[in-house]
């Protein structure tokens, strides 16, 4: 029988959630620190840690500027960053898990503090990146880039033998942490048995707008009942609720009561992110099942119309199977009425049914 777990910290959207619980598998999850040694691929970013809100506000008015060069204005070589960190991870396992089941490793989005988890009757390991939440937070700009997040997810795959023993590998991934994945899965070939790309196009055409519409603040500043003791001003919030719909939600399709929880727990965003957001990589080496999950109305990956086409594709996360072209198979399901974070919607027991059913399925 087909078993579903999830596990949230906003107690409106968990209601909504009740449908696809109702059938419930005993697990035992497990919060604890891994230490993880990375040799990451960085940029030396000649920018400073602004010095107050108006420098921080006109850095992010450059970055959207029409063809913009400030990236490129203030990268400087590559480098190699060697770095230790803790990072908070979670794991969850079915009180009845074989030793040939299925662990879901999931990334989740940038700026969610907190975040929810769904799986297949399997185990899954999810994280924290650094530069978030309970995890480790280095230098915003020099240490928490695209290329450090690729090296810990790596250095957590490596890992995970040590704390589970399992059959198959799912990689599942929301938002940024989709683009985090798609870098790992073009570093590291077949890593996973099965890939689910949420939140997620090739080309991320609303990127500039979105993050104009955040209007990040500092973060100690705008939420010092969360971040009072960061004091690197590179680490950001965005600015409120208004801010957070325009970017994350569809209305009236998600429930007001979980945009207020979630901007009240907002999490992060490393300027040093910012910076590095890479044009996605051709992950020729992996050849296993791939499916993608995106909103109708995605405003940072589809500028709010993801049905648009792009190049010969149907529509711009349809594009995304340009980026595997060995893959074994590939899908792509647009999400009705639904935003950027679409696990935050009305639509969200469906979606996750769908993925569920894809995942039994793919493995």
């Amino acid at each position: 029988m087909r078993s579903s777990f999830i596990l949230t910290s906003f107690s409106a959207l968990a209601l909504s959630f009740v449908s696809v619980s109702a059938q419930t598998t005993s697990y035992t999850c497990s919060e604890f620190f891994v230490p993880v040694n990375v040799s990451a691929a960085t940029i030396q970013l000649n920018v400073a840690a602004p010095q107050n809100q108006s420098e921080l506000t006109s850095i992010l008015t450059q970055l959207a500027w029409v063809d913009s060069t400030y990236v490129q204005d203030v990268t400087g070589s590559n480098t190699t960053l060697e770095a230790n960190y803790k990072i908070w991870s979670q794991l969850c396992v079915p009180n009845d898990f074989p030793e040939n089941g299925i662990v879901e490793f999931a990334i989740h989005a940038r700026v969610v503090f907190s975040s929810f988890t769904f799986y297949y009757e399997g185990s899954i390991f999810s994280f924290v990146i650094q530069g978030e939440g309970n995890s480790d937070k280095p230098d915003g700009i020099q240490d928490v880039q695209i290329g450090t997040e690729v090296a810990v997810a790596a250095a957590l795959i490596d890992n995970l033998p040590s704390l589970l023993q399992y059959g198959k590998i799912v990689g599942v991934a929301h938002a940024h942490g989709s683009v985090v994945m798609i870098a790992l899965i073009a570093e590291k070939g077949n890593i996973f048995d099965a890939t689910v790309l949420t939140s997620i196009a090739e080309a991320t055409v609303g990127l500039s707008a979105g993050l104009t519409a955040l209007d990040i603040q500092i973060a100690s500043e705008a939420a010092p009942e969360l971040w009072s003791d960061i004091a690197d001003t590179s680490y950001t919030v965005s600015a409120g609720p208004t801010n957070d719909q325009i970017t994350y939600y569809f209305y009236p399709f998600f429930d007001d009561d979980v945009l207020v929880e979630v901007q009240q727990t907002r999490g992060l965003l490393a300027l040093g992110i910012l910076l590095t957001l890479p044009t996605n990589s051709v992950a020729q080496d992996y050849t296993h099942p791939l499916s993608v999950f995106t909103g109708e109305h995605d405003f940072f990956m589809c500028g709010g119309d993801c049905d648009q086409p792009q190049g010969n594709f149907d529509s711009f996360p349809a594009a995304v199977q340009g980026l595997f072209p060995s893959a074994s198979s590939f899908d792509v399901n647009i999400v009705e009425n639904t935003g950027h974070f679409m696990f935050m919607h009305y639509s969200a027991p469906d979606t996750i049914s769908s993925i569920q059913t894809w995942i039994g399925q793919a493995v």
